[in-house]
């Protein structure tokens, strides 16, 4: 056999044709060929040669995994019953590769990147979960997987490099059935007077965004499409993997929030046009005002820092506390930072207390460097221990009523007493909400610094 470079419309076919020893060649695929192979003999030297030279050639026209490209992909939720379409941006060229995923116009870095030949690896270390794909020649195939103490989460994912942008998270109309608006929810196992969460729904161009605000933050933001009366709105970011379905039926929206695996929480929507109209949640507070906020933890680098320390007397402190694994402190850093940077010279120091999914002093102090590079945080964190109820306990709820939110804010003043408590942190996704909580923040930064 002899190798000829011309190319030809349907190479399986031609070579379907091809024979050895006068048996039809079959048993092979392939995924991008467009070499021809001419028989010439059918001596068994031929035959063997044929077969090598088929192998070799086959492999020569695999295609490579882009070193640099924007993808789509889908996320299994659900036990497989829900597919979430992700967009994500990946930079392969260099030793150490880059990425983030797209919602919308939000971007959220991936924190790390490995490849090895021709698989990739995610690495989400302060949410302890990873993804990890296989590249086909066509797309990447494999499965994500979040890990806990009572039993890991796995879900199935596939993504290929995105030829054409242009049509990503385009709403399909359908005229009168708007979802456009603010809405109070009512989850089907919860009681109605118990339901302070707020869902808000609006267009921008061709897109169609949403998220739920609860009193410990929102839910991150949510694009999606709107067609005959039904939507689904998507939000996939390595931390979060989260979808909403909706219908309209006898003029009421109606549907299921989906989180990974877990059971499917049926909701309601109702008008809300005012959301200062609804219940006021818990407040949190603190337990002696006249005795100051203590705290405790590790620095990166190995650092003891405590509240009684020099450092901070007669400094006005905003106090963060927080995870690494949560994703409304990942919106809420970059606002402390920038207090940091705008009212440091008055004094104002910022501290993020970070409470980690595991007691590893290692993988904390990781998961922390992690957590400042990802989002460009200059001001100090340290590590205080666990989730773990004892650990909290100890170290807030004795000084604090009513803890419940991650992030929670504490403004203190030079005399180290706390002045004022913010509870959660409502991010992007939640337009105007957003907006009115940056001025807040500033209000009180400026009110300490005085």
């Amino acid at each position: 056999m002899k190798l000829d470079e011309s190319c030809i419309a349907n190479p399986k076919a031609e070579i379907l044709n091809w024979t050895v020893k006068s048996r039809p060649i079959r048993n092979f695929e392939i995924s991008d060929l467009r070499c021809r192979i001419r028989p010439i003999s059918k001596l068994p030297f031929y035959s063997c040669l044929a077969l090598l030279l088929l192998g070799l050639l086959l492999s020569a026209c695999s295609k490579a995994i882009p070193e640099q490209a924007t993808w789509a992909g889908t996320i299994e939720l659900a036990q497989g019953n829900i597919n979430v379409p992700f967009h994500m941006a990946l930079d392969l060229r260099s030793t150490k590769p880059t990425g983030y995923f797209l919602v919308g116009d939000e971007k959220t870095p991936i924190p790390e990147i490995t490849r090895q030949g021709s698989s990739v690896t995610f690495g989400f270390s302060e949410y302890g979960a990873e993804m990890r794909g296989t590249w086909d020649g066509a797309q990447l195939n494999g499965t994500y997987v979040r890990h806990r103490a009572q039993g890991d989460t796995l879900l199935k994912f596939s993504a290929a490099p995105e030829i054409d942008a242009t049509s990503r998270n385009q709403v399909r109309s359908s005229g009168g059935d708007s979802l456009s608006g603010k809405y109070r929810v009512y989850f089907e196992d919860q009681e109605r007077t118990q339901s302070a969460v707020v869902a808000t729904f609006w267009t921008k161009g061709e897109s169609l965004y949403g998220t739920f605000i609860a009193p410990d933050g929102d839910y991150g933001l949510l694009v999606g499409d709107l067609s005959g009366g039904k939507v689904q709105l998507n939000r996939f970011t390595g931390w979060q993997a989260i979808a909403m379905t909706l219908e309209k039926r006898d003029g009421m929206w109606s549907g299921n929030y989906y989180f990974q695996n877990d059971k499917p929480r049926g909701f309601v929507l109702l008008p809300q046009a005012n959301i200062d109209a609804l219940p006021v949640p818990k407040q949190t507070t603190i337990k002696n005002p006249d005795v100051p906020f203590a705290f405790e933890g590790l620095s990166i680098s190995g650092e003891t820092i405590r509240s009684s320390d020099d450092r901070f007397k007669g400094k006005p402190l905003i106090v963060d506390i927080m995870g690494t694994w949560c994703h409304n402190c990942l919106d809420s850093g970059p606002l402390l930072d920038e207090l940091q940077k705008r009212y440091g010279n008055d004094g104002l120091e910022v501290i993020g207390i970070s409470f980690e999914i595991s007691d590893d002093t290692d993988l904390a102090k990781k998961n922390l460097q992690l957590f400042k590079e990802g989002n460009g945080l200059t001001y100090t964190m340290v590590f205080c221990g666990s989730l773990e109820d004892e650990n909290v306990n100890r170290r807030l709820r004795g000084q604090l009523n009513n803890f419940f939110a991650y992030p929670t804010t504490l403004f203190i003043g030079r005399d180290g007493k706390v002045q004022t408590i913010h509870s959660g942190f409502k991010g992007p996704g939640t337009g105007e909400e957003y907006q009115a909580q940056i001025r807040e923040f500033h209000e009180l930064a400026e009110k300490l610094v005085k």
